[in-house]
């Protein structure tokens, strides 16, 4: 998975983004002409998959990843070509964007979050705009010359220009939404989002209120401070965010939330040699899911032999749960369940 940490200038992107990831990159990075984004791979916490781990004592044990990318900068339609073109190019691949929104003073300014986040998300939608406009005005040339195209994209393309002209992002429209026919644009508004309040050290969660589309969640950290608390041991880190009333890191809750906006699961395979987390979409079938792990398992795919995490940790490990009845052997239509261990059988 990958996440586009945007926003506007100053709203503590870079902040966010080391708080998250425990990178130690320039806040000031971008405004001194740095173009190059920040990129951090992070680790997916799962206290399930440790726990496995104590159980199987692997050689190796592989968690999910979640890839965070800090563009920094805005985001606008009139900017020149190039510039724009490099920001999609970087944002057209994220699953999701994650909406930095200022919550702290800032060169003698009072936060004012709503009004930043309406100006951004019409950076958004103004950007897709534009983008729409050229792809209709080629098309409608082209049908002049006698070329058929494809009617069906035309048709979305049209409905997508008056929702954009409306002021509302793509993602608000559920047809837009899951058009396989505009799947290539990767409009920015049409992208799942969350929004990401970050507040300053004299205001807390609560103190600010948002009206948000529907669909887009929001979490509220403390960017300075979690970035401070990143830099420190888990066990000297604990003790400062009870003090301080947080109850979890701020990449935990922001995972957790990109996993419920995105609608993931969590499955898992152990053995000897490791033991390892796999992420996919809820509703994947076991045939499908096993070609995560690799085609040729899909491709000669017999069957899973399934058991839920509760039951393997309750019956202390695989061969325990077998001899228990808690091992299920499942086809390939199965419907793979959040925190499944899984064995697949298969013949290449």
């Amino acid at each position: 998975m990958e996440l586009g940490i945007v926003g506007l200038p100053g709203s503590g992107k870079t902040t966010i983004f080391n708080a998250l990831t425990g990178s130690e990159a320039e806040v000031s990075s971008y405004a001194g002409g740095k173009k190059d984004p920040n990129i951090s791979l992070v680790k997916v916490p799962d206290p399930r998959l440790d726990r496995l781990s104590e159980i199987y004592e692997p050689k190796k044990t592989t968690h999910a990843t979640i890839k965070f990318i800090d563009l920094g900068g805005g985001i606008k339609a009139e900017d020149e070509r190039g510039g724009l073109d490099e920001i999609l190019r970087l944002l057209r691949p994220v699953d999701a964007l994650v909406h930095v929104v200022r919550a702290f003073d800032w060169a003698g300014q009072k936060p004012e979050p709503q009004r930043d986040f309406d100006e951004f998300e019409s950076e958004l939608i103004l950007t897709d705009q534009v983008i729409v406009e050229r792809r209709l005005e080629r098309m409608e040339k082209e049908l002049k010359k006698g070329k058929k195209g494809n009617p069906r994209e035309f048709e979305l393309l049209k409905k997508a220009f008056k929702i954009l002209d409306s002021g509302r992002a793509l993602r608000e429209d559920e047809e837009i939404r899951k058009a396989p026919e505009l799947k290539g644009y990767a409009f920015l508004s049409q992208k799942p989002c969350i929004v990401c309040l970050n507040l300053g050290e004299n205001y807390s969660p609560g103190d600010f209120s948002l009206k948000l589309p529907s669909g887009v969640p929001l979490v509220e950290i403390k960017g300075s401070l979690e970035m401070e608390l990143m830099q420190l041991e888990e066990d000297e880190a604990e003790p400062f965010r009870k003090d301080m009333g947080i109850e979890e890191p701020a990449t935990n809750l922001l995972i957790r939330e990109s996993y419920s906006l995105l609608g993931l699961i969590s499955f898992f395979t152990v053995g000897k040699d490791e033991v390892r987390a796999w992420t996919i979409k809820k509703g994947t079938r076991a045939q499908k899911a096993a070609g995560c792990i690799h085609s040729d398992i899909e491709h000669g795919f017999i069957r899973a032999e399934v058991v839920s995490f509760e039951d393997l940790v309750k019956e202390g490990d695989y061969h325990k749960a077998q001899k228990a009845g808690k091992v299920r052997l499942e086809g390939k239509d199965y419907i793979v369940q959040d925190g499944d261990v899984i064995n697949f059988r298969f013949n290449v």
